[in-house]
């Protein structure tokens, strides 16, 4: 088994959230609430091309300095460019604070800003609660 090789929801690998460059990863639990929120309202699995980057990551891909990337409050999400409309106005009702389209680039980049001081996600009649982000990280 790889580290970070577990799921931290239903549908969500913490591997899917790791920094690409180090495999170093941090995930605010609102962030994937929410996403599990729109993986059941879009009804197809989300495919996730950024989670977590770290700073030398981000710096390399031109991300923004004080990007959501950075504290694992953000993910950029695969979705064609004829569909980014619809699954906008899904990830709006699912509660994203931050929605970029990037049209041919055939992605959408969601955030959340961290207000909620605690997330609460029903799994299999049970509940499952986070009241603080996760942060586990690998050496690079």
């Amino acid at each position: 088994m790889r580290p970070n090789d577990i799921f931290v929801s239903p549908h969500f690998r913490l591997t899917e959230f790791q920094c690409r460059c180090c495999g170093c990863v941090k995930l605010h639990p609102e962030l994937l609430v929410k996403l599990e929120k729109l993986r059941d309202a879009w009804g197809s699995p989300l495919i996730l091309t950024s989670g977590f980057r770290c700073d030398k990551h981000n710096r390399k891909v031109n991300g923004a300095e004080a990007s959501l990337h950075l504290m694992g409050q953000a993910a950029d999400v695969v979705v064609l460019d004829e569909n980014q409309r619809e699954f906008s106005e899904a990830a709006e009702k699912a509660g994203f604070d931050q929605i970029v389209t990037y049209g041919k680039r055939n992605f959408v980049h969601l955030g959340i800003f961290g207000r909620d001081s605690r997330i609460t996600l029903p799994v299999n009649q049970h509940k499952w609660e986070m009241a603080v982000p996760l942060h586990v990280g690998a050496a690079a």
